[in-house]
């Protein structure tokens, strides 16, 4: 950093300069609330479409699931491990009941053929706390026969693309760097997992191009990448399944 470039944030304190060195290291990175971003997506590709919001219980009781039905989603499906809260159901009484509610784990191998498919899949705040990130986007796409709409927690690219941390059982001084501050709790990245919570813990931090690469494994073709500071958004649209594992019908020549 030069002299004027100095002057220029003098005064303005080291969050200014931590700012100005990131846009000029990732020029593509977004500013404001991805919420915004999220409702924006969701309006853009739900009218007249079946939509599934996976994970949609914790502390937001369904918001997603709602925003799709006000926007004209033709039907609309919440799934959470979680039981359904009174503010979801008063919320869900008040549109008639409009609003299916499937209690399940993503990774419960049985979830898809209990829930169906369909056309829209918005699944936010769920990959870091799962310990097969691959598995529980098979499942994604089990569900999934059209778009899909993923956010998740991440980290800024590095140098090495693909790249992903695993946080259990990092030291407490690599936690302190990889910490995103504000108020909510975030077992697992700033504080030690505690192995017996399960999903309450944070497990996975991958970056932009790591998540691509995932999706791109399971089934899926990234058409639009948002990237903020703490979060990756993708739109992605169902394709054939490019990767296969597991025995083979006959062996090798």
């Amino acid at each position: 950093m030069n002299g004027k470039t100095r002057d220029r944030f003098a005064g303005h304190g080291r969050g200014t300069i931590a700012r100005w060195i990131r846009r000029r290291r990732y020029p593509g990175l977004l500013e404001g609330k991805p919420e915004d971003l999220w409702r924006e997506l969701i309006a853009r590709h739900v009218p007249g479409r079946s939509f599934a919001d996976v994970g949609c219980m914790w502390r937001v009781d369904g918001a997603y699931s709602f925003h799709a039905l006000a926007k004209g989603a033709a039907s609309v499906t919440g799934i959470d491990i979680n039981p359904a809260t009174a503010a979801f159901a008063e919320k869900n009484a008040a549109v008639h009941d409009r609003v299916r509610f499937v209690q399940s784990d993503l990774n419960d191998p049985t979830l898809p053929d209990r829930a169906g498919e369909f056309d829209v899949v918005f699944c936010s705040g769920v990959l870091y706390h799962v310990p097969n990130p691959i598995f529980s986007l098979e499942q994604l796409r089990r569900l999934c026969r059209g778009t899909l709409i993923l956010t998740t927690a991440s980290i800024l690219e590095r140098k090495t693309p693909h790249s992903a941390v695993f946080l259990p059982y990092l030291g407490p001084g690599v936690r302190e760097r990889l910490d995103f501050g504000g108020p909510a709790r975030k077992r697992g990245l700033d504080s030690a997992v505690i192995e017996r919570r399960g999903y309450a813990n944070w497990l996975w931090l991958p970056t932009p191009s790591c998540l691509r690469a995932m999706i791109r494994f399971v089934g899926f073709e990234t058409l639009a990448s948002y990237e903020h500071r703490h979060v990756t958004t993708l739109v992605a649209r169902a394709v054939a399944v490019e990767a296969q594992w597991g025995p083979r019908a006959e062996p090798p020549a």
